[in-house]
């Protein structure tokens, strides 16, 4: 991990101190629906990579 990453957490961080409960609430759910989505595109590939047919 670089200063730079370490620096732009520590921004992050920041801000999110800074939110109200909704707006943590809200970049949750929306963070939530990101990682689903890649992980859902990371489990296609290797369904498609196996051979699996579902």
């Amino acid at each position: 991990m670089t200063r730079e990453d370490l620096n732009r957490m520590c921004r992050e961080y920041q801000q999110v101190l800074l939110m109200t409960e909704v707006e943590v609430l809200e970049r949750y759910e929306e963070t939530k629906r990101e990682c689903l989505s890649s992980f859902e595109e990371e489990i296609d590939f290797w369904e498609k990579y196996y051979g699996y047919n579902y």
